[in-house]
């Protein structure tokens, strides 16, 4: 597995040299982005002109601005601009609202590929937005404003470092139509990401046989095989040429990937009937320790379904190649999940593990 938070070693009587210095202040600041980004209430969308569908249904700010005609038009308009050439730069057509275009690469046709809408902190003011938006959108604007105050507003002067993050991501949270099948939207990731092709399956067996091994109930064992199915759907919302790059990532490299929980827990939660898979998709890399992502939980505070699937997908990653290394044997990668328990895996559901793949061994191989 890649080391996601790997850090070079320093002797202790070392003075780290002026690039080590600025590469650790270098990742620490995009660390600091990724977290504004994920916690900076944005809004995702698809837009073409005249079709914008909206990742979440029920969350209030996208209800605000999904239902907002004054929004749709906005949106539809920047779309057919980018469509017709216009750059795909920021704007603000709305005091305090900005349109901030997702992924540089457009489609094939021209159309813009995504947008986030970024509702800033300048909408809530006297002289903002809000009120319009909220007439707009039939919404209450004194609740809404609340609820806005309560949340972590995006302040003007951030929105050129957001928007910079938000181009290298892909517009994939988008709200389903229907109720796609859980194959379908594993054969979309597969089919963004060549990497994860097998991945999703072997791992959804796996978590289905240890959670039945822990003893869990018939529904919980169906729960944690959708899980594994749906663990890295947010990959639709990572470039490519990220996940498949063979050398180590860089410090952005790596705020992005870690975003792949959130993205895909933005996803499967808009789907009627997975509803119990999102605490799987959402923190299936939180580690025992408290050191994992995205909200660094720790021991039993991690849903039992997560820590089910932190085993078998570092597991099943361990067995698999991948661009930067090659897979390890069975043993080999048994012997990194015993040395993980109680750091990096729930110690329980390790030794249940280990034992199961000593007792089949075919789910090994």
């Amino acid at each position: 597995m890649r080391p996601i938070f790997s850090q070079p070693s320093v002797e202790a009587n070392m003075t780290p040299s002026a690039p080590s210095v600025e590469r650790a202040n270098a990742g620490a600041a995009f660390e600091r982005l990724a977290t504004r980004l994920r916690t900076a209430g944005l809004v995702w969308a698809q837009a073409e002109p005249g079709h914008v569908r909206w990742s979440l249904a029920d969350d209030f700010l996208t209800s605000l601005v999904a239902e907002s005609a004054w929004i749709r038009r906005q949106v539809d308009d920047a779309a057919q601009r980018w469509m017709n050439g216009a750059p795909t730069t920021p704007e603000q057509p709305i005091p305090g609202c900005w349109l901030l275009p997702s992924a540089s690469r457009q489609r094939s046709d021209g159309v813009a590929r995504g947008v986030a809408i970024a509702i800033t902190r300048k909408a809530v003011g006297s002289s903002g937005s809000l009120r319009a938006l909220c007439q707009s959108a039939h919404m209450d604007f004194e609740l809404t404003r609340d609820l806005l105050r309560s949340e972590p507003m995006v302040t003007t002067r951030e929105i050129p470092r957001l928007a910079a993050m938000v181009r290298l991501l892909r517009p994939v949270a988008l709200r389903p139509t229907g109720t796609p099948a859980v194959e379908a939207l594993l054969r979309a990731v597969e089919s963004t990401h060549r990497c994860v092709r097998g991945h999703s399956e072997r791992t959804a067996h796996l978590a289905e046989c240890l959670a039945n091994a822990a003893g869990m109930t018939a529904g919980e064992c169906r729960t944690a095989r959708m899980a594994g199915l749906l663990h890295d759907v947010g990959k639709m919302g990572i470039p490519e040429q990220v996940l498949s790059k063979p050398g180590s990532l860089t410090a952005e490299e790596r705020s992005l990937v870690n975003m792949h929980p959130e993205i895909g827990h933005r996803i499967v939660q808009g789907v009627g009937g997975l509803e119990h898979a999102v605490p799987a998709v959402l923190w299936h890399h939180e580690r025992w320790d408290g050191a994992g992502y995205p909200h660094r939980l720790s021991g039993e505070a991690i849903p039992k379904i997560a820590r089910v699937m932190a085993i078998v997908d570092s597991y099943d990653a361990m067995r698999s190649d991948r661009p930067y290394r090659q897979a390890l044997a069975p043993e080999h990668a048994l012997r990194e999940i015993h040395c993980g328990s109680g750091k990096q895996f729930d110690p329980a559901l390790s030794q249940v593990f280990v034992r199961l793949l000593d007792q089949q061994p075919a789910l090994a191989a």
